[in-house]
Formats: C-alpha cells, structure tokens, sequence
C-alpha cells in the first residue's frame, strides 16, 4: 500500500531528525535544537494526515483483517513498524539526555542561589543582632 509507504518514509525522516537531535543535546546547541523541533513539528503534521488518509482507505478493518486480505502490503507494514520501534527507542534515549540536563542545571542552579533562610534580612536578623549585643 502506498499510504503505508509514505508513513514509512516520514517516520524515517523523523528518526534522521531524532539521531540530529540526540548530538545537539549532547553538544548543547540550544538554537539548532528549536530548529528540530519546527521541522518535527511539519513532519508530524503530514503523518496525521497520512494517517486519516489510511484509516479513510481501509474502513473499519483492522490492520490484522487487512493484512489477511492483502499479504502484498505485510512487507511495507513491516518496514514502518520497525521504523516506529526505532524513532521510539531514539525519543526514549533523548528524553532521558533532556531530563539529565535538566537534573544538571538545577543541580548549578542549586550552588548558586543560596537558601532562603541564608538571608539575613528582615525583623529576624534584627532581633538577632539585637540579641548578640545583649549577651
């Protein structure tokens, strides 16, 4: 089926995009990574409406009953099933690199800005001064 053949080949343009991705994280090129995210953006959007265009075509068979009735396309399904199990594996791994960087960041951020009971402003510290100078 041709509609299977296109899905294929977005979701293989999306997982070219997602190993793209995978060494801008590494790398930390922040503006090439919301260039990805645009262009993902376009792909996704075909893929929806390649989608409706397949579930349009085959009714409401499943794809195990369409299979049966036409062995021809079990190859090209096949192919895209493999490309999805692969974009998925490569999203997975990314957003595993996102949130280490997050952790990573907050991490710095944690170093930097000091705890709120650090402060020595307010009535608090007055009263403590006040104190010190008593005793």
């Amino acid at each position: 089926m041709e509609l299977i053949d296109q899905l294929t080949t977005e979701h293989k343009t999306l997982l070219k995009l997602a190993h793209e991705k995978k060494q801008i994280l590494i790398q930390n090129d922040m503006p090439r990574l919301s260039q990805i995210v645009k262009e993902e953006a376009v792909y996704l959007k075909k893929i929806v409406q390649l989608e409706e265009q397949r579930m349009a075509h085959m009714g409401e068979v499943t794809m195990s009953e369409w299979l049966q009735a036409h062995p021809e396309d079990v190859t090209s399904m096949r192919r895209l099933l493999e490309t999805m199990g692969q974009l998925k594996k490569a999203n997975d791994l990314n957003a595993e690199l996102l949130t280490q960087s997050l952790d990573y960041l907050n991490w710095h951020l944690q170093l930097l800005i000091p705890e709120a009971d650090d402060f020595t402003y307010g009535q608090s510290a007055l009263d403590r001064a006040h104190f010190n100078r008593n005793a």
